[in-house]
């Protein structure tokens, strides 16, 4: 377990600091400074020749010359020093390390070299480290601090692992201004040694972090975060932004961290399989991320909307049903209940609209209550609770009347939430609030300090419930079940060890189809007119003639293919035409299926993935509507049958005008031993089954195609 060294790292009981001095300007003084002050137990060691004391600190001439090995070392010095100091380090003893430095292989081959060059001293001496090119690590728990901006709260929830260090600390202050508490955050830089998997695999272990959140700009390892991520995230949920699925996006990501990023929809593929909840923005990963650390898990998609204002209400309504949840009519007894503190023109069925409504004591308790009572509501959101940050406003005016002094006025409206933020957790439902305003309301402030998450806009505080939704429905899904090894067939061996050139010829390659039982078109490979008779009397007209030959890879643009021959004297023409075009190629004589649907499926590989296995539509909308889903092999049944409920168009497998449903587990069995061929057979970088054709519910391989692994 790979995580022991993460969590090391982040529990040290000494640091070693290299690059701090008394200069405030420094950034290596600046972390120490935060170091000192973030209350870290243990001892803070700073190495340098030319100080005797750092920030009030004994300081320490040279790594040699500290008095033990400390637990980690932090190095905030030039790059070409970090080898060096490396070595000391680990000639001393200690080993873990994190590396704030920059300008190693994001900068270039010479940086690259540079960095190959810290990984071997650190595997020669057993160390691990994170970086380099990071800014530092938190753990509100020890507590500790090394990054460039101090910590505003402790005991947080949130856990965040980053692949940029401006997420895990310039933004400190903004996550405190939103009430949002880290409980364990990591800058990964360029991941010489720890990645971000190590980090998540930390975080999912770790009891103080109920949820987590990522930033990523590339995985090197999928397979292992896969793994990982579908483990944790049916107990934990997992929030993350993905930047490099753009060339923009990858490019800025390399020249950033030296990151491998993929396209985008291959990461929304992994993501899903995972259990990751995939969102778009830096602010969606810190506040859906707080939400789902911060609330009790949402058991249901039944969400009562209370609101003093109709738009707001109807924006999450509309927001809430967009996102897959429901906003049910309230009974008729809840409907009661609500109606007595309502006004006349306002409404009880959900949403409940008090309109304008200056007494917050039905916004804040009382309606609340029934809401959070009632048997067929699962969770809340709320819109419009305000106090302070309301008359501070209305002062101007409402002062000329009244006699007293602004801090008295604003004192007057304080409103009581002490009921109110222990109702999620009293009744086990996320209450999710909305408000314009921010903590210079006392409202807002009194959330943040209860773990209550606010949104600054409706549709936000309706997503971030979506978010909690998406995690149920996470954590319904049956446990991953390791895929049953198929046999290869003795034949399917020997036509892959026979394997020569770029691609497999379409008759080979559905041998092998057959072989690991994917099913196919019946069809004889012939090389005489006479023999292509006799194989369409056998099969029984009408027939496809296709020219079959690896070096020749899309035969329908050449005319190279003759469809819904229905005699002999057709065939003949057929064959003799096809012979004009190329007489040095075999020719496929195939059964005609007359389907009614037509899907794809295939394999491709991208850098730092497994096998990818995609699913879609197929024929010639293939390349023109794009509606397909990508899973990493190897897949499970419920893998395959997600693929298929992630169409666009997934009412086609249904029963559809007058058509039979389509045979899931017959498809899903296709996708399933697609990804087994891939891992039996590294060889194959590429499979097109293009189209698989339905004929009365049934799924049967058309056409195929394998490309080498070149």
């Amino acid at each position: 377990m790979r995580s022991g060294a993460v969590r090391k790292i982040m529990n040290p009981s000494s640091i070693a600091i290299v690059g701090a001095s008394n200069n405030l300007m420094k950034m290596g003084t600046i972390q120490c400074l935060n170091l000192i002050n973030s209350g870290f137990p243990g001892d803070v060691l700073p190495v340098n020749p030319q100080e005797e004391t750092v920030l009030g600190k004994k300081a320490y001439p040279a790594i040699g010359e500290l008095p033990y090995a400390p637990d980690l070392a932090i190095l905030v010095v030039p790059s070409g020093l970090v080898p060096e100091m490396l070595e000391d380090f680990g000639s001393i003893g200690t080993r873990h390390a994190v590396v704030i430095t920059a300008g190693f292989k994001e900068t270039g081959e010479e940086g690259r070299d540079l960095e190959n060059t810290i990984v071997e001293i650190a595997e020669r001496y057993h160390m691990r480290f994170l970086g380099p090119n990071c800014l530092g690590i938190i753990n509100t728990q020890l507590p500790l601090n090394i990054t460039v901006m101090p910590v505003h709260h402790r005991d947080g929830k949130l856990g965040l692992a980053s692949q940029s260090g401006t997420y895990v600390a310039q933004t400190l202050s903004y996550l405190h201004r939103n009430g949002i508490a880290i409980s364990k955050a990591m800058s990964v830089g360029n991941e010489a040694n720890i990645d971000i998997v190590d980090c998540l695999e930390y975080l999912g272990e770790d009891d103080s972090t109920k949820a987590i959140a990522l930033y990523i700009e590339g995985i090197r390892r999928a397979d292992r975060f896969l793994e990982v991520a579908r483990e944790i995230s049916r107990k934990k949920p997992i929030v993350a932004q993905y930047v490099g699925g753009t060339e923009a996006g990858a490019r800025s990501g390399s020249s950033h961290t030296g990151a491998m990023a993929g396209p985008d929809y291959v990461y929304e593929g992994l993501f899903e399989q995972a259990g990751v909840i995939r969102v778009d923005t830096i602010e969606e990963v810190y506040k859906i991320g707080w939400a789902l650390a911060s609330q009790p898990p949402l058991a249901g998609s039944r969400i009562a909307i209370l609101t003093n204002s109709g738009g707001p209400g109807t924006a999450i309504a509309n927001t809430l049903n967009r996102e897959g949840l429901e906003v049910p009519e309230f009974s008729t007894g809840v409907q009661k209940e609500i109606s007595q503190y309502l006004a006349g023109h306002a409404s009880a069925r959900n949403p409940v609209d008090l309109t304008f409504h200056i007494d917050m004591d039905a916004l804040t308790e009382k309606i609340p209550q029934i809401l959070f009572d009632a048997d067929d509501i699962d969770g809340v959101v709320i819109h419009g609770i305000m106090d302070t940050g309301f008359f501070n406003d209305v002062y101007p005016i409402f002062g000329k009347l009244l006699d007293v002094s602004e801090e008295d006025f604003l004192k007057m409206w304080e409103t009581n939430l002490d009921r109110l933020v222990e109702m999620p957790f009293s009744h086990r439902k996320p209450l999710i609030m909305s408000s314009f305003f921010g903590k210079e309301d006392h409202a807002v402030r009194v959330f943040h300090e209860k773990g209550i998450p606010v949104l600054d806009a409706p549709e936000k505080a309706a997503r971030a419930m979506a978010a909690l939704h998406k995690h149920y429905l996470i954590r319904k899904r049956p446990p991953f079940q390791p895929f049953q090894d198929m046999t290869i067939s003795e034949d399917a061996r020997r036509i892959m060890e026979a394997w020569k050139g770029r691609a497999l010829d379409e008759y080979r390659a559905k041998k092998v189809l057959g072989a690991c039982g994917i099913p196919t078109t019946r069809e004889t490979l012939v090389d005489t007119l006479e023999e292509a008779i006799s194989s369409a009397g056998e099969i029984g007209y009408p027939v496809v003639l296709k020219v079959c030959s690896p070096d020749i890879l899309h035969k329908t643009e050449g005319g190279m293919v003759c469809l819904g021959i229905k005699n002999e004297e057709e065939l003949t023409k057929a064959f003799h035409g096809m012979r004009e075009k190329r007489r040095d190629v075999p020719i496929l004589v195939s059964e005609m299926l007359h389907g009614d649907r037509e899907f794809m499926a295939g394999m491709s590989y991208f850098p730092g993935f497994p096998p990818c296995i995609m699913f879609g539509l197929g024929g010639v909308f293939t390349e023109t509507l794009k509606d397909n889903a990508i899973r990493l092999a190897p897949l499970s049944k419920d893998d395959a049958f997600s693929m298929m409920e992630s169409l666009s168009s997934r009412e086609l497998l249904g029963p559809y005008r007058g058509m039979k449903a389509v045979d899931r587990d017959v498809l899903a069995s296709i996708l399933v031993a697609l990804g087994q061929l891939a891992l039996h057979f590294p060889e194959i970088g590429e499979i097109d089954l293009n189209p698989i054709i339905i004929v009365e519910g049934k799924p049967k391989v058309v056409d195929a195609l394998f490309v080498k692994n070149m």
